[in-house]
């Protein structure tokens, strides 16, 4: 009965690093768009290139979501469901954090005193997760 519900837990846990992982398929878009506007002069070139970064962040996607899956599972198998949800996560924080930030500092806009709270939110956030889900590998 316990492992049942490890892994009703991993697929709860999966469900949220699914959303996250969208999100974050969203915000690697805008991503690459902001950062192409600073770059790219033609407007056919870069609607062309857009839709190609589409399509590849959209497979990408899939096999995160793929991948993660099987991660978890292991990790019901191996007692480390948690350790590998808070990983996973922290990670995604990070890379949130880098694509709403960068193309920012990049474009050296100001930023106003809630985008530096949620910023450092995200930052904070992902140390933190990374960090426990580390110790508690080592221990």
């Amino acid at each position: 009965m316990k492992k049942n519900l490890a892994y009703v837990l991993s697929y709860i846990f999966w469900f949220i690093t699914v959303g996250i992982t969208f999100l974050l398929f969203l915000a690697g878009r805008e991503f690459y768009l902001k950062i192409m506007a600073f770059i790219i002069t033609n407007r056919w070139v870069g609607n062309a290139i857009d839709k190609f970064l589409f399509v590849g962040l959209a497979i990408l996607w899939l096999a995160m979501v793929i991948y993660v899956e099987a991660y978890y599972r292991e990790g019901v198998k191996n007692d480390s469901l948690i350790n590998r949800f808070l990983f996973v996560t922290g990670i995604e924080l990070l890379i949130l954090f880098i694509f709403q930030n960068i193309p920012l500092a990049i474009a050296r806009i100001g930023f106003t005193p809630t985008e530096i709270l949620i910023a450092l939110i995200e930052l904070g956030g992902a140390i933190a997760l990374i960090s426990l889900a580390l110790r508690k590998r080592m221990i």
